[in-house]
Protein backbone atom coordinates (compact mmCIF):
# COMPACT_ATOMS: atom_id res chain seq x y z
CA UNK A 1 0.00 0.00 0.00
CA UNK A 2 2.74 2.67 0.96
CA UNK A 3 4.39 1.91 -2.49
CA UNK A 4 1.12 2.37 -4.70
CA UNK A 5 0.96 5.55 -2.73
CA UNK A 6 4.07 6.83 -3.30
CA UNK A 7 3.67 6.20 -6.80
CA UNK A 8 0.54 8.19 -6.74
CA UNK A 9 2.91 10.85 -5.32
CA UNK A 10 4.84 11.13 -8.08
CA UNK A 11 2.15 10.78 -10.58
CA UNK A 12 1.23 13.74 -8.81
CA UNK A 13 3.77 15.72 -8.94
CA UNK A 14 3.94 15.12 -12.59
CA UNK A 15 0.34 16.50 -13.56
CA UNK A 16 1.00 19.26 -10.99
CA UNK A 17 3.80 20.61 -13.44
CA UNK A 18 0.96 20.37 -16.13
CA UNK A 19 -1.25 22.15 -14.82
CA UNK A 20 1.32 25.17 -13.36
CA UNK A 21 2.00 26.14 -16.77
CA UNK A 22 -2.06 26.60 -17.28
CA UNK A 23 -3.12 30.31 -16.90
CA UNK A 24 -4.06 31.28 -13.34
CA UNK A 25 -8.29 31.48 -13.29
CA UNK A 26 -8.69 35.23 -11.19
CA UNK A 27 -12.50 34.52 -10.20
CA UNK A 28 -11.38 30.76 -8.71
CA UNK A 29 -10.77 29.99 -5.22
CA UNK A 30 -10.20 26.67 -3.62
CA UNK A 31 -10.88 26.23 0.08
CA UNK A 32 -10.69 23.35 3.07
CA UNK A 33 -10.77 23.04 6.47
CA UNK A 34 -9.48 20.74 9.12
CA UNK A 35 -7.17 19.14 6.55
CA UNK A 36 -9.97 18.55 4.31
CA UNK A 37 -12.05 16.74 6.81
CA UNK A 38 -15.20 19.21 7.41
CA UNK A 39 -17.42 21.45 5.52
CA UNK A 40 -16.85 24.29 8.50
CA UNK A 41 -15.02 26.97 10.28
CA UNK A 42 -14.28 29.83 9.00
CA UNK A 43 -13.38 28.80 5.42
CA UNK A 44 -17.13 27.54 5.04
CA UNK A 45 -18.46 31.19 5.86
CA UNK A 46 -16.54 32.40 3.10
CA UNK A 47 -17.27 30.07 0.94
CA UNK A 48 -20.91 30.48 1.27
CA UNK A 49 -20.58 34.17 0.89
CA UNK A 50 -18.44 33.97 -2.34
CA UNK A 51 -21.28 31.42 -3.41
CA UNK A 52 -24.00 33.90 -2.85
CA UNK A 53 -22.43 36.14 -5.79
CA UNK A 54 -22.42 33.84 -8.22
CA UNK A 55 -19.27 35.92 -9.45
CA UNK A 56 -16.68 33.31 -8.15
CA UNK A 57 -15.79 29.70 -8.58
CA UNK A 58 -15.88 28.24 -5.38
CA UNK A 59 -14.44 24.82 -4.90
CA UNK A 60 -14.42 23.07 -1.57
CA UNK A 61 -12.35 20.20 -1.09
CA UNK A 62 -13.15 16.67 1.32
CA UNK A 63 -11.36 14.32 1.62
CA UNK A 64 -12.97 10.87 -0.29
CA UNK A 65 -15.81 9.14 1.43
CA UNK A 66 -16.95 12.23 3.48
CA UNK A 67 -21.04 13.44 2.92
CA UNK A 68 -20.80 16.15 -0.24
CA UNK A 69 -23.29 19.08 0.94
CA UNK A 70 -25.45 20.73 -1.55
CA UNK A 71 -24.69 23.99 -1.92
CA UNK A 72 -25.71 26.08 -4.69
CA UNK A 73 -23.15 27.97 -6.77
CA UNK A 74 -20.00 25.47 -5.13
CA UNK A 75 -18.08 22.42 -6.55
CA UNK A 76 -17.06 19.82 -4.32
CA UNK A 77 -13.41 17.99 -5.37
CA UNK A 78 -12.25 14.98 -3.36
CA UNK A 79 -8.50 15.34 -2.24
CA UNK A 80 -5.67 13.24 -3.69
CA UNK A 81 -7.24 13.59 -7.05
CA UNK A 82 -6.63 14.79 -10.19
CA UNK A 83 -9.19 17.48 -10.10
CA UNK A 84 -7.98 18.62 -6.91
CA UNK A 85 -4.39 19.07 -8.40
CA UNK A 86 -5.90 21.07 -11.09
CA UNK A 87 -7.79 23.26 -9.11
CA UNK A 88 -5.04 24.22 -6.34
CA UNK A 89 -2.76 24.55 -9.39
CA UNK A 90 -4.78 27.30 -11.25
CA UNK A 91 -7.26 29.08 -8.40
CA UNK A 92 -6.22 32.56 -7.98
CA UNK A 93 -7.07 32.55 -4.37
CA UNK A 94 -6.80 29.27 -1.51
CA UNK A 95 -8.16 29.72 2.11
CA UNK A 96 -7.96 27.07 4.91
CA UNK A 97 -7.92 27.63 8.67
CA UNK A 98 -4.55 25.06 9.00
CA UNK A 99 -0.97 25.03 8.33
CA UNK A 100 -0.02 23.73 4.51
CA UNK A 101 2.54 20.64 4.36
CA UNK A 102 4.12 18.77 1.17
CA UNK A 103 0.51 16.81 2.19
CA UNK A 104 -1.40 19.90 0.46
CA UNK A 105 0.31 19.77 -2.64
CA UNK A 106 0.16 23.32 -2.63
CA UNK A 107 3.32 25.06 -4.37
CA UNK A 108 2.43 28.85 -4.37
CA UNK A 109 2.24 30.18 -7.54
CA UNK A 110 3.14 33.94 -8.75
CA UNK A 111 -0.15 35.70 -8.44
CA UNK A 112 -1.46 33.45 -6.37
CA UNK A 113 -3.19 34.77 -3.26
CA UNK A 114 -3.26 32.72 0.14
CA UNK A 115 -5.48 33.34 2.81
CA UNK A 116 -4.88 31.73 5.87
CA UNK A 117 -7.95 32.14 8.24
CA UNK A 118 -6.97 29.96 11.40
CA UNK A 119 -8.89 28.12 13.90
CA UNK A 120 -10.45 30.20 16.60
CA UNK A 121 -10.88 33.88 16.96
CA UNK A 122 -8.75 33.58 20.28
CA UNK A 123 -6.81 30.42 22.00
CA UNK A 124 -6.29 29.56 25.45
CA UNK A 125 -3.57 27.17 25.17
CA UNK A 126 -0.31 28.49 23.22
CA UNK A 127 0.03 28.21 20.01
CA UNK A 128 2.67 28.59 17.61
CA UNK A 129 6.48 30.05 18.49
CA UNK A 130 4.47 31.15 22.03
CA UNK A 131 3.79 27.34 22.84
CA UNK A 132 6.46 24.95 24.71
CA UNK A 133 8.20 22.63 23.17
CA UNK A 134 7.16 22.70 19.27
CA UNK A 135 8.92 19.53 17.44
CA UNK A 136 11.50 21.04 15.01
CA UNK A 137 9.62 19.34 11.87
CA UNK A 138 6.72 21.80 13.17
CA UNK A 139 8.44 24.60 13.40
CA UNK A 140 10.01 24.28 10.02
CA UNK A 141 6.61 23.69 8.27
CA UNK A 142 4.99 26.55 10.10
CA UNK A 143 7.55 28.61 8.95
CA UNK A 144 7.56 27.69 5.16
CA UNK A 145 3.77 28.35 5.21
CA UNK A 146 4.01 31.74 6.55
CA UNK A 147 6.26 32.81 3.73
CA UNK A 148 3.79 31.78 1.84
CA UNK A 149 0.56 33.38 3.46
CA UNK A 150 -0.82 37.10 2.15
CA UNK A 151 -3.76 37.59 4.71
CA UNK A 152 -4.18 36.58 8.06
CA UNK A 153 -7.74 36.91 9.55
CA UNK A 154 -8.53 38.38 13.31
CA UNK A 155 -11.35 38.45 15.56
CA UNK A 156 -9.39 40.61 18.27
CA UNK A 157 -6.32 42.94 18.94
CA UNK A 158 -5.02 40.02 21.36
CA UNK A 159 -5.15 37.66 18.66
CA UNK A 160 -2.92 39.73 16.54
CA UNK A 161 -0.42 40.42 19.07
CA UNK A 162 -0.64 37.16 18.73
CA UNK A 163 0.54 36.55 15.48
CA UNK A 164 2.80 39.47 15.06
CA UNK A 165 4.82 37.82 18.06
CA UNK A 166 5.18 34.15 17.03
CA UNK A 167 3.32 32.95 13.95
CA UNK A 168 6.71 33.59 12.30
CA UNK A 169 4.92 36.33 9.89
CA UNK A 170 5.02 40.18 9.28
CA UNK A 171 2.51 40.41 6.48
CA UNK A 172 -1.13 42.16 6.31
CA UNK A 173 -3.64 41.32 9.58
CA UNK A 174 -7.24 41.73 8.62
CA UNK A 175 -8.68 42.88 11.71
CA UNK A 176 -12.41 42.84 11.10
CA UNK A 177 -13.58 39.40 12.75
CA UNK A 178 -13.79 35.85 12.74
CA UNK A 179 -15.89 34.13 9.78
CA UNK A 180 -17.09 31.28 11.41
CA UNK A 181 -18.26 33.92 14.31
CA UNK A 182 -20.79 35.67 12.02
CA UNK A 183 -23.57 32.98 12.70
CA UNK A 184 -23.33 33.91 15.96
CA UNK A 185 -25.36 37.60 15.37
CA UNK A 186 -27.75 38.29 14.47
CA UNK A 187 -31.44 35.61 14.77
CA UNK A 188 -30.57 32.33 15.11
CA UNK A 189 -33.54 30.70 15.09
CA UNK A 190 -33.45 29.06 11.63
CA UNK A 191 -29.87 26.98 12.78
CA UNK A 192 -31.05 26.47 16.41
CA UNK A 193 -34.79 24.77 14.49
CA UNK A 194 -31.89 22.52 12.41
CA UNK A 195 -30.26 21.42 14.84
CA UNK A 196 -33.39 20.78 17.11
CA UNK A 197 -35.17 18.94 13.99
CA UNK A 198 -31.68 16.56 13.35
CA UNK A 199 -31.56 15.88 16.87
CA UNK A 200 -35.44 15.37 17.98
CA UNK A 201 -35.07 17.75 20.28
CA UNK A 202 -38.66 19.29 21.50
CA UNK A 203 -39.32 22.89 20.38
CA UNK A 204 -39.17 25.33 23.50
CA UNK A 205 -36.68 23.12 25.39
CA UNK A 206 -33.17 24.80 26.45
CA UNK A 207 -29.93 23.48 25.09
CA UNK A 208 -26.82 23.05 27.12
CA UNK A 209 -23.81 21.21 25.71
CA UNK A 210 -20.59 19.60 26.59
CA UNK A 211 -17.87 20.27 24.45
CA UNK A 212 -14.33 19.47 26.31
CA UNK A 213 -11.29 20.00 24.09
CA UNK A 214 -9.60 17.55 22.74
CA UNK A 215 -6.77 15.17 25.01
CA UNK A 216 -4.30 13.66 23.94
CA UNK A 217 -4.88 10.26 26.13
CA UNK A 218 -7.67 8.32 24.60
CA UNK A 219 -8.61 7.07 28.23
CA UNK A 220 -9.13 10.32 29.66
CA UNK A 221 -12.19 10.05 31.77
CA UNK A 222 -13.86 13.75 31.29
CA UNK A 223 -15.46 13.12 34.72
CA UNK A 224 -18.76 14.62 34.01
CA UNK A 225 -22.06 13.14 35.37
CA UNK A 226 -24.55 13.95 32.75
CA UNK A 227 -27.85 12.66 35.01
CA UNK A 228 -26.69 14.43 37.76
CA UNK A 229 -26.00 17.71 35.57
CA UNK A 230 -29.55 17.17 33.64
CA UNK A 231 -31.12 16.95 37.05
CA UNK A 232 -29.73 19.98 38.34
CA UNK A 233 -30.85 21.97 35.32
CA UNK A 234 -34.18 21.09 35.20
CA UNK A 235 -37.04 19.59 33.38
CA UNK A 236 -36.82 22.56 30.85
CA UNK A 237 -33.16 21.47 29.20
CA UNK A 238 -31.48 18.97 27.80
CA UNK A 239 -28.35 17.79 27.42
CA UNK A 240 -25.78 17.58 24.56
CA UNK A 241 -22.47 16.35 24.10
CA UNK A 242 -19.94 17.09 21.52
CA UNK A 243 -16.49 15.12 22.26
CA UNK A 244 -13.41 14.82 19.56
CA UNK A 245 -13.93 11.93 16.99
CA UNK A 246 -11.58 9.58 18.52
CA UNK A 247 -13.66 9.92 21.93
CA UNK A 248 -16.93 8.60 20.04
CA UNK A 249 -16.75 5.55 21.99
CA UNK A 250 -17.10 6.67 25.33
CA UNK A 251 -20.62 6.19 27.44
CA UNK A 252 -22.83 9.43 27.02
CA UNK A 253 -25.71 7.98 29.16
CA UNK A 254 -27.92 11.21 29.94
CA UNK A 255 -26.46 12.93 26.72
CA UNK A 256 -27.63 13.62 23.19
CA UNK A 257 -24.70 12.67 21.01
CA UNK A 258 -23.68 15.62 19.06
CA UNK A 259 -20.28 14.63 17.88
CA UNK A 260 -21.01 13.34 14.94
CA UNK A 261 -22.64 16.46 13.49
CA UNK A 262 -20.85 18.51 10.84
CA UNK A 263 -20.90 22.03 12.18
CA UNK A 264 -19.65 23.17 15.69
CA UNK A 265 -20.41 26.49 14.99
CA UNK A 266 -24.31 25.49 14.33
CA UNK A 267 -24.39 23.60 17.86
CA UNK A 268 -23.07 26.88 19.53
CA UNK A 269 -25.52 28.79 17.85
CA UNK A 270 -28.36 26.62 19.04
CA UNK A 271 -27.54 26.22 22.49
CA UNK A 272 -28.24 27.92 25.30
CA UNK A 273 -25.17 27.65 27.50
CA UNK A 274 -21.88 25.63 26.38
CA UNK A 275 -19.71 23.81 29.50
CA UNK A 276 -16.08 23.46 28.35
CA UNK A 277 -12.79 22.97 30.03
CA UNK A 278 -10.11 24.27 27.71
CA UNK A 279 -11.28 24.77 24.01
CA UNK A 280 -11.60 27.93 22.38
CA UNK A 281 -15.22 27.43 21.98
CA UNK A 282 -15.47 29.60 24.70
CA UNK A 283 -14.56 32.77 23.32
CA UNK A 284 -17.08 32.20 20.85
CA UNK A 285 -19.42 32.09 23.47
CA UNK A 286 -18.44 35.55 25.30
CA UNK A 287 -19.00 37.14 21.76
CA UNK A 288 -22.27 35.24 21.12
CA UNK A 289 -23.27 36.85 24.30
CA UNK A 290 -23.99 33.49 25.34
CA UNK A 291 -23.74 31.64 29.28
CA UNK A 292 -20.69 29.11 28.86
CA UNK A 293 -18.94 27.67 31.97
CA UNK A 294 -15.81 25.74 32.91
CA UNK A 295 -15.52 22.37 34.13
CA UNK A 296 -12.37 21.58 35.11
CA UNK A 297 -11.43 18.87 37.36
CA UNK A 298 -8.15 18.18 36.27
CA UNK A 299 -7.13 22.04 36.66
CA UNK A 300 -3.93 21.10 38.60
CA UNK A 301 -2.59 18.82 36.73
CA UNK A 302 -3.52 20.63 33.11
CA UNK A 303 -1.92 23.98 33.94
CA UNK A 304 1.43 21.63 36.14
CA UNK A 305 2.37 20.21 32.32
CA UNK A 306 3.59 21.92 29.54
CA UNK A 307 0.81 23.64 28.27
CA UNK A 308 1.29 27.23 28.20
CA UNK A 309 -2.21 29.43 28.65
CA UNK A 310 -2.61 32.71 27.98
CA UNK A 311 -4.83 33.39 30.11
CA UNK A 312 -5.38 32.72 34.21
CA UNK A 313 -8.70 30.42 33.75
CA UNK A 314 -10.01 32.42 36.54
CA UNK A 315 -9.41 35.71 35.79
CA UNK A 316 -11.77 34.42 32.73
CA UNK A 317 -15.10 35.53 32.42
CA UNK A 318 -16.98 32.10 33.04
CA UNK A 319 -17.55 30.80 36.04
CA UNK A 320 -15.56 27.76 36.98
CA UNK A 321 -16.47 23.96 38.13
CA UNK A 322 -14.07 21.77 39.16
CA UNK A 323 -16.12 18.76 40.50
CA UNK A 324 -20.04 18.22 39.76
CA UNK A 325 -21.26 19.57 42.84
CA UNK A 326 -19.61 22.54 42.13
CA UNK A 327 -20.74 22.53 38.69
CA UNK A 328 -24.21 22.39 39.60
CA UNK A 329 -24.56 25.19 41.96
CA UNK A 330 -23.12 27.49 39.17
CA UNK A 331 -24.60 31.00 39.14
CA UNK A 332 -24.03 33.63 36.20
CA UNK A 333 -25.06 36.82 38.34
CA UNK A 334 -21.73 38.81 37.34
CA UNK A 335 -20.80 37.06 33.64
CA UNK A 336 -22.09 39.67 31.68
CA UNK A 337 -20.63 42.43 33.30
CA UNK A 338 -17.04 40.13 33.00
CA UNK A 339 -18.03 38.91 29.81
CA UNK A 340 -18.20 42.71 28.41
CA UNK A 341 -15.09 43.93 30.27
CA UNK A 342 -13.53 40.97 28.58
CA UNK A 343 -14.41 41.98 25.41
CA UNK A 344 -13.14 45.40 26.06
CA UNK A 345 -9.69 43.67 27.12
CA UNK A 346 -9.16 41.77 24.11
CA UNK A 347 -10.06 44.32 21.69
CA UNK A 348 -12.58 42.47 19.55
CA UNK A 349 -13.25 42.94 15.94
CA UNK A 350 -16.34 40.29 15.52
CA UNK A 351 -19.50 42.35 14.19
CA UNK A 352 -21.16 39.56 12.49
CA UNK A 353 -19.54 40.55 8.81
CA UNK A 354 -16.32 39.74 8.82
CA UNK A 355 -16.76 36.93 5.29
CA UNK A 356 -18.27 39.81 3.61
CA UNK A 357 -15.35 42.17 4.61
CA UNK A 358 -13.28 39.37 3.36
CA UNK A 359 -14.81 39.16 -0.04
CA UNK A 360 -14.72 42.66 -0.06
CA UNK A 361 -10.79 42.29 0.68
CA UNK A 362 -10.20 39.75 -2.24
CA UNK A 363 -12.40 41.35 -4.64
CA UNK A 364 -9.82 44.03 -4.27
CA UNK A 365 -6.73 41.85 -4.94
CA UNK A 366 -8.34 40.57 -8.05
Amino acid sequence: MAFIQRIKALRHELWLLFWRKMPLKKNKVILWSDNFKTFGCSPKYIALELAKSGQWDVVWVLERGKAVPEVPGMRFVPYFSMKYLKEIATAKFIVCNHRTSAYHYFKKRKGQVYIQTWHSSLRLKMIEKDAPMLPQSYVDTAKADSRKIDLLLSGCRFSSEIFRRAFWYDGQILEQGTPRCDGLFGDGSAVKEKVYSFYGIEPGKKLALYAPTFRDDPGYSYGLDFDAFAKALGTDWVVGCRLHPKFDGKNLEGAIPMSGYPDMQELLIACDRLVTDYSSSMFDMAVAGKQCCLFVPDLAAYTAGDRGLYFDIRKLPFPVAEDMQSLCRLDFDAYEERRLAFLAQIGSFENGHAAENVVKWMQSAN
